[in-house]
């Protein structure tokens, strides 16, 4: 039977509750080792929107059933924290975590063993990114599936700093001091790690409609690190220093992917860069004819039929086999 527990893995700076999803089950017929590993996932939103429930539930049941305990944390959200303080922050934390408290945590409370040494990590867009950097850390995850990440972040030249028409038209906002108190949540300053969009067909909310002009009008990186400091959230910027050291990596993506940061060119560069450095086991699941967040729509289920499920599944093994 699959089970779910919410935990408290962190406290923002005004003693905000991050919390995180942890998924297991105790049937013994899945796998007969004697501790089970962990899949820590990041969920996508550009760094401003989004929660651990933006994730494919037939993904998460399958890993379980590979008998990962699954790790799905809320990671606080821009603008209220820069990228590097915040999303890249706490996904350290939440690797850390996962590694040095869960195990005792569910052990104590459902009796389940868990080895905080064998940690993968996946992530979709952005949360793919996350997922990268805590390869560039001192106790590296074993195993990565990065779905469409956002790569080259520190490359001015790059897309992420290019404006974008592609997402749905987001008016100028300018926004008034009511709207930058609202969004920034003055005069608490409370830290946001959990925001779910307005429901298709209703008007966007202020926050939505600030990432989307961000994102319109390429100013979306220097938003989100305002200090300009796009190296404290470029993995790609350690491929040379952690060469051979890099953990198995698997990348997801398709060819039709256009969103700022992502793409398929990326992916292909990143690739080479780490084989240069000397990564032994990086790979790609390249995908004809599919656009960016492609898991987040019918077809890409495990167990669908179709390419798209098929690259999903060689991801998630991908994991399990170098976990």
């Amino acid at each position: 039977m699959i089970q779910s527990h919410d935990f408290t893995y962190k406290e923002g700076d005004n003693g905000e509750q991050l919390s995180t999803q942890v998924i297991w089950s105790n049937d013994s017929s899945y796998n007969a080792e004697a501790s089970k590993p962990i899949v820590l996932i990041f969920h996508a939103g550009g760094m401003v929107v989004g929660n651990n429930t933006w994730r494919p539930d037939s993904q998460v049941n399958y890993l379980v059933k590979q008998n990962f305990v699954v790790v799905v944390p809320n990671y606080r959200l821009c603008p209220q924290v820069t990228a590097h303080a915040g999303p890249f922050t706490d996904a350290v934390t939440a690797s850390l975590w996962s590694r040095n408290t869960l195990p005792s945590l569910l052990k104590d409370s459902h009796d389940i063993a868990v080895d905080g040494a064998r940690l993968a990590v996946m992530g979709y867009s952005i949360g793919g990114t996350l997922a990268l950097w805590l390869a560039t850390q001192p106790s590296p995850p074993r195993s990565i599936a990065s779905f469409f990440p956002g790569l080259y972040l520190s490359d001015t030249t790059s897309t992420a700093h290019q404006p974008y028409a592609g997402f749905p038209p987001a008016p100028d906002f300018e926004p008034t001091q009511e709207n930058l108190d609202s969004l920034f949540n003055r005069p608490s300053g409370q830290q946001i790690s959990s925001f779910d969009t307005a429901t298709p067909g209703t008007a966007p909310q202020p926050r939505q409609v600030w990432f989307f002009s961000q994102i319109r009008n390429g100013t979306w990186m220097r938003a989100c690190q305002p200090d300009g400091k796009y190296d404290l959230i470029d993995p790609c910027v350690q491929f040379a220093e952690k060469g051979s050291q890099w953990p198995p990596t698997i990348f997801v993506q398709g060819d039709k992917d256009d969103v700022p940061g992502s793409g398929i060119a990326h992916v292909k560069r990143a690739i080479a860069d780490l084989e240069a450095a000397g990564a032994a086991n990086v790979k790609m699941e390249a995908l004809e004819g599919v656009p960016h967040n492609f898991t987040a729509f019918p077809g890409a289920d495990v167990g669908d039929p179709g390419r798209k499920a098929e690259a999903v599944q060689i991801a998630l093994d991908f994991l399990r086999e170098n976990v």
